[in-house]
């Protein structure tokens, strides 16, 4: 295949999202910090943030003064339109990107080249510095995803279309579930109703558990069929222009017995109460403990042990996270959140409640509500 090589000018038109200049400017100044002269971004959903591409093939170049877009030829023709219109962008249609660089010397000012350390496995690390060498290739951690945490108005308006289209698909669902369905019918429907209302795809795979199976955390939809007197935990999105909303719903099959209604309760104020209290710069940590220790105050601490919540956009779950096992994750203003406090009890039931939240300078705009009772139908 020949190799080709252009400056996108003309042939991506209209502007784009504030933010992402803003988010070139801090990867600059995030080279510089790490002494390098230029960045490879691998990791798809990082170039998407930065160039709007929606391919499954491309590598991003980042220098001081000008921007490398690789991709193949099976998206030549897409990215003339789905490019924005960067400055200094450089885009190049090759199957062959490091030698393409070498036999081009594009890089023979470049003395180290940063890499996501972190998104790369090591033995394309270890290919990849061979290649380029006498250019010194240098492993940087958390390279671009600080610089996506803040989403702009236009990402954020995607992902609210995405919640409204999850939360309306749960209408559907309460009017849907029937005794005697299996999981895996209510998983296909929620795939279908999701689709129906202009969803792209799933976020992830959807979760349907049901009586004694939702105190799997991730269990799968199965064939069991659902009963009366069973709590059903619907665990699914929705994705828009690429991001997603996340939520979870639990409800029960006929008139709830005294131990679900409590636990739903236990479980919707520790979420309500973790979100009520965000505010930009907490550390994810002080959140988490907020619904934690409500939850171990009812007396159901060992049945609780995931992460209360996590970032999302491009990706179903991105940083920050809101764990008690991480110290450093701090959840910087215009994020969106996923909060998502659940009890599991072996052999009886589980309940996990699940909203998105976006953050602001005074505090969370809730995305998403879920029921502040337990739901019967």
């Amino acid at each position: 295949m020949a190799q080709k090589v252009k400056k996108q000018e003309e042939e991506t038109s209209g502007a784009y999202p504030k933010i992402i200049d803003r988010r070139f400017h801090q990867l600059r100044f995030n080279m510089d910090d790490n002494k390098v002269e230029a960045i490879v971004v691998t990791y798809l959903p990082n170039i998407r943030y930065l160039t709007n591409f929606s391919g499954s093939s491309a590598f991003l170049f980042v220098t001081a003064d000008e921007i490398h877009f690789f991709t193949d030829d099976r998206y030549e023709e897409q990215i003339k339109t789905e490019l924005y219109p960067l400055p200094n962008l450089h885009t190049h249609i090759t199957r062959d990107v490091w030698s393409y660089i070498v036999d081009n010397e594009i890089f023979s000012k470049v003395q180290t080249l940063g890499f996501e350390a972190d998104k790369m496995a090591y033995a394309e690390a270890v290919e990849i510095r061979n290649k380029v060498r006498p250019i010194k290739f240098k492993p940087v951690t958390n390279l671009v995803e600080r610089f996506t945490q803040p989403k702009a108005p236009e990402e954020l308006e995607y992902i609210k279309d995405a919640c409204k289209i999850a939360e309306d698909v749960y209408e559907k669902m309460l009017a849907f579930i029937q005794p005697g369905m299996s999981e895996i019918e209510v998983a296909t429907e929620i795939a279908y109703q999701t689709r129906k209302l202009g969803s792209e795809g799933d976020p992830f795979d959807i979760i349907v558990v049901s009586g004694a199976r939702g105190s799997l955390v991730h269990g799968q939809p199965s064939t069991k069929k659902i009963k009366k007197g069973e709590i059903v935990l619907m665990d699914f999105g929705a994705k828009v222009h690429g991001f997603c909303s996340d939520i979870t719903r639990s409800i029960c099959i006929g008139k709830p017995t005294k131990d679900q209604k409590a636990v739903y309760q236990i479980v919707y104020d520790a979420k309500k109460a973790a979100m009520d209290a965000i505010r930009p710069g907490m550390n994810g940590k002080l959140i988490d403990a907020i619904a934690r220790n409500m939850i171990a105050k009812a007396g159901y601490g060992e049945y609780f042990q995931h992460s209360l919540g996590h970032g999302i956009g491009l990706v179903t779950h991105e940083s920050p996270i809101i764990t008690f096992r991480l110290e450093d994750q701090i959840v910087p203003e215009d994020s969106v959140l996923a909060i998502e406090p659940g009890i599991y009890l072996p052999e009886k039931f589980g309940i996990r409640v699940e909203d998105n939240i976006f953050i602001t300078r005074n505090g969370g705009v809730y995305l998403t509500n879920a029921p502040s009772e337990l739901v019967s139908i």
